[in-house]
């Protein structure tokens, strides 16, 4: 009984706090102009309302392709460690294009950490297995079909979000690689998998290091992160 109890308390505060941030995450993307004028609404207390119950409905058909709680909970692990790869590579990249800033932390051998994180976020990806990682792949490519429409039908008249192509140039190679990485390894579906167990950690962990460096050094120039930065509300 105990632990049926946990098993509803401790995912109602996890949710609780997905969903928020969610609602935030949404609010901060329209404000870069990259969703629909209609996602940033606030009530009188500065609640990202239409955020919140988008957060909700497709947090509940989340439910849908998903035969247990497991399922579900790996899918979430995954998308969390994707977006939080894109952190060791910010942090290389400012390194790189504005050492100068002032910070309020500086984390030590940012140089070998970084790339390192970036390893192991990918590590995580490769654990979680392709049954998970597929459907990953479908919502990352639902989020990018929801983002290109909302572009090509806001209107003529309407201020675009200006894109920088040639700093985001190693992003598909590394969704595709990745996902290729995991179907050839153990951990994907094949009987006779091309990268047996070990083998398909060197080859993330190389894999790893070419995309990090890669985006590193294709990443924006020093005005235009400033004026991003900026421009985040």
């Amino acid at each position: 009984m105990v632990i049926f109890i946990d098993a509803i308390i401790s995912p109602a505060g996890t949710g609780l706090i997905y969903v928020t941030a969610t609602s935030r995450i949404s609010y901060g993307l329209q404000s870069q102009r990259v969703l629909p004028e209609g996602v940033r609404v606030d009530d009188e207390a500065g609640r990202a309302v239409v955020g919140l119950v988008t957060a909700f409905v497709v947090g509940c058909a989340c439910f849908a392709p998903f035969p247990s709680w497991q399922g579900l909970v790996s899918l979430i692990t995954s998308a969390s460690v994707l977006m939080y790869a894109g952190a060791p590579l910010a942090l290389g990249a400012f390194r790189k294009r504005i050492p100068e800033i002032e910070r309020p932390y500086r984390m030590p051998a940012a140089a070998v950490l970084s790339p390192v994180a970036f390893i192991v976020a990918n590590l995580i990806i490769l654990w979680t297995g392709w049954d998970t990682d597929w459907k990953l792949g479908v919502a990352i490519l639902i989020g990018a079909v929801v983002i290109i429409l909302n572009n090509v039908f806001r209107g003529a008249s309407s201020v675009r979000p200006r894109w920088d192509w040639k700093a985001a140039q190693w992003l598909l190679p590394y969704l595709i690689g990745m996902g290729l990485i995991v179907f050839l390894s153990d951990f994907g579906p094949l009987t006779h998998p091309l990268f047996p167990l070990w083998i398909d950690i060197v080859v993330v962990a190389v894999f790893s290091l070419v995309i990090y460096y890669w985006a590193i050094s294709s990443a924006s120039d020093r005005a235009e992160i400033l004026r991003t930065a900026d421009d985040c509300p």
